[in-house]
């Protein structure tokens, strides 16, 4: 039985793998990140001592150090890390040069100490924690979380290395298949469910009928969804002695750019199939071929062909990132580029300016032989896109979509200013799809009935010209690089069209499947979900149900369906493999109210668990008091603010602090945010408004 000590005896195939890989990727990597003249921390929990004692070729630390050295000098610190005292001291030895230099900080203690510790000390820095373990310890998901949850504006990248024997191990099939449970089976059991962050994994390791490489894929891809929902590009390579032997290893990463998705794919496919190719034909006649020559490369025309099918006009950086999201490491660029190459004026087409006469550049947009794009095309080029600069609530600026054309599909909420005083009212500047306007369910507060009251027609819904929301939608969805979430509920109920002979959910879903980049977010108090249970893929659609307690939603929410079902529809997408969200708000202080909302938010939690949970209280802007009949909410309002009148402070807080206590005491839940909220309020609650996760930003 191999021990931790081995691990760094003798660099095996697979450990050649994973040093090829990190030793690829970082040097791009670092090119890359350095751009954004922040301090890069490089993370290693799991160093070793630097050598392999055998051959004395380079472990991680060393790499890491070396590669960091030659390409931002004076730009990183490494922070090494061995809970093995004699590891410690060989490598503190073999980076003394660094060490002088304060560039490497090797650290005696274990993974989990320093992911606790390590939370306190980053800031803004750029981050890449690298974690290779013998076997899960110190791999735990919630000590990634913290770093997982970083701001989009702080760069996050995470590679860690899964031990699929380690898996089966902790797993016990064979005990839960033979009815032997034991304390001792349980207590491997919850370790295996703290790596993986669920226990997802006990559907799957128990299933007598899936072969065992079956149940590592699943569990693998099932913990890479875990990762998207903060990082939302990841992959993951296979790692073992040869072609034929069971997979040691699965190097997972993470980043929040679709740049490492596709540096990676070509890294691991080059890593993976050549060393593939050494140890297969090593000592024979073709030990020299390229490693191209016999891999079986699979039909990508077919793959191309279909992805264009799905989008006429795609351009060719859109594709190749289309066909590595969901063919990851199946093909490297070169073989992706040469099939294009090959299939154009053939089976493909782009009238748009080529490189060479004969080749194609990323901007080409492509077709289907045979299709006219003429048209499509020249439209698509009468559509403009206006930018701005805009500050983010933590301070960065970054260049953004302000609206497309007119703004009448696509425009960027930014109503209220960044706080400056304990009374601003903090809401993120998001972007609206405003692919219709109106509501069914006539809610008593509802602020349409400001917005809409000089309609004669009043909230009733309208929903706009689907044409012209698909060609502002595609030319936002090809020009901006910054991933963003779109917005369809602002101004309309994101539900209400599922009763069109083309339900919206089946229109706007597939365009936005199309891509990796960007999300689209549907607010809804509808319970009507039958045409999303029927749509697939939908990685890219959040849903987000807005929710009340009973007794609040009976009196004023009169036209909405109950708020059980909307809870069941919640439910019942969330086990769909969508990504749900939940809006209690307006919270109303109601007699009982603290009796009525703890029991909403067991409800919820008794049927499934929200990704992300937004909390508001009762507010109205005097547009929305005037447009509305019934008043009897108004009891309610007891002070001003820049976003209308409010529920007094104290009430409002006490609301809060309930709602937040019941979520951390029974379900350490963490995932909150204010809706429409003072900075004094975020500051009373001690919640970092900067660091906001609301409902409708990523």
């Amino acid at each position: 039985m191999s021990t931790a000590k081995d691990f760094f005896k003798k660099k095996r195939t697979w450990s050649r793998i994973k040093d090829t890989v990190i030793g690829s990727y970082l040097p791009p990597y670092l090119k890359k990140v350095a751009q954004l003249n922040r301090h890069i921390v490089l993370v290693d929990a799991f160093a070793g001592s630097g050598k392999y004692e055998e051959d004395g070729s380079p472990g991680s630390p060393l790499l890491i150090c070396q590669i960091a050295e030659r390409h931002v000098p004076n730009m990183y610190t490494a922070i090494l890390v061995n809970e093995d005292k004699e590891h410690h001291q060989k490598l503190e030895m073999l980076l003394k040069g660094f060490i002088e230099k304060r560039a490497a900080v090797p650290l005696l203690g274990t993974a989990q100490e320093l992911l606790e510790e390590l939370q306190e000390l980053i800031s803004n820095q750029t981050l890449f924690i690298y974690l290779d373990p013998f076997g899960l310890k110190g791999c735990d998901f919630n000590l990634l979380t913290p770093y997982l949850k970083r701001g989009r504006a702080y760069s996050t990248e995470i590679v860690i290395n899964l031990s699929m024997p380690t898996l089966h191990r902790l797993a016990t099939p064979d005990a839960v298949k033979e009815g032997k449970e034991t304390s001792t089976t349980r207590r491997l059991n919850e370790v295996l469910t703290k790596a993986l962050g669920g226990e997802y994994w006990k559907e799957i390791m128990w299933n007598v009928s899936l072969s065992p490489e079956e149940k590592e894929q699943r569990v693998v891809k099932e913990y890479e969804k875990l990762l998207q929902k903060f990082l939302p590009f990841c992959g993951s390579c296979p790692v073992r002695e040869r072609e034929r032997k069971r997979v040691k290893y699965y190097i997972i990463f993470c980043s929040r750019h679709h740049d490492a998705l596709l540096l990676m794919n070509d890294i691991m496919c080059k890593a993976y199939f050549k060393k593939m190719h050494e140890a297969e034909y090593k000592g024979t006649l073709f030990e020299q071929l390229d490693w191209h020559t016999f891999r079986e490369r699979g039909n990508i025309e077919e793959v191309v062909k279909g992805e264009i099918k799905n989008a006429p006009g795609i351009r060719r950086a859109n594709l190749w990132l289309r066909v590595v999201s969901n063919y990851f490491m199946r093909w490297p660029k070169g073989e992706f580029i040469d099939a294009l190459n090959e299939m154009l004026d053939k089976e493909i087409t782009s009238p748009t300016p080529r490189k060479f006469h004969n080749r194609l550049n990323d901007d080409c947009e492509l077709f289907l032989l045979g299709n006219d794009p003429v048209a499509s095309t020249t439209r698509r080029q009468n559509i403009t896109i206006s930018w701005g600069k805009y500050k983010l609530l933590d301070d960065e600026e970054l260049n953004l979509v302000n609206k497309v054309n007119d703004g009448s599909i696509i425009k960027r909420f930014d109503k209220t200013p960044l706080p400056v005083r304990a009374t601003s009212v903090i809401c993120p500047h998001f972007l609206e799809l405003k692919w219709a306007y109106g509501c069914p369910f006539d809610c008593a507060w509802c602020y349409l009935k400001g917005t809409f009251r000089f309609r004669p027609e009043g909230t009733k819904p309208v929903v706009k010209d689907y044409e012209k929301i698909e060609l502002h939608t595609r030319r936002f969805l090809k020009e901006a690089t910054t991933s963003e979430i779109l917005n369809t509920g602002e101004i309309a109920d994101s539900l209400m069209g599922e009763g069109l002979d083309e339900p919206f959910s089946k229109f706007i879903i597939p365009i936005f499947e199309q891509q990796n980049r960007h999300k689209v977010l549907f607010v809804t108090k509808s319970d009507n979900i039958k045409h999303l249970l029927d749509i697939n893929p939908h990685n890219q659609a959040i849903i987000s149900f807005s929710l009340n307690a009973d007794e609040v939603a009976r009196e004023w929410e009169k036209g909405a369906p109950s708020v059980d079902r909307r809870i069941k529809a919640g439910r019942k997408l969330s086990q769909a493999g969508y990504e749900v969200r939940v809006r209690i708000d307006p919270l109303v202080p109601v007699p009982d109210w603290k009796k009525h909302y703890v029991k909403l938010v067991e409800q919820i939690f008794a049927s499934f668990i929200p990704s992300r949970i937004t909390l508001g209280s009762l507010r109205g802007l005097q547009s929305t008091i005037n447009g509305s009949t019934d008043k009897s909410w108004l009891e309610y309002l007891k002070e001003g603010s820049n976003w209308g009148k409010k529920v007094d402070f104290k009430t409002r807080y006490e609301m809060y602090a309930t709602i937040l206590s019941q979520l951390k005491k029974n379900y350490d839940y963490e995932e909150v945010a204010l809706c429409k909220e003072t900075l004094a309020m975020w500051g009373r609650l001690g919640m970092d408004y900067r660091k906001i996760k609301c409902n409708c930003v990523w």
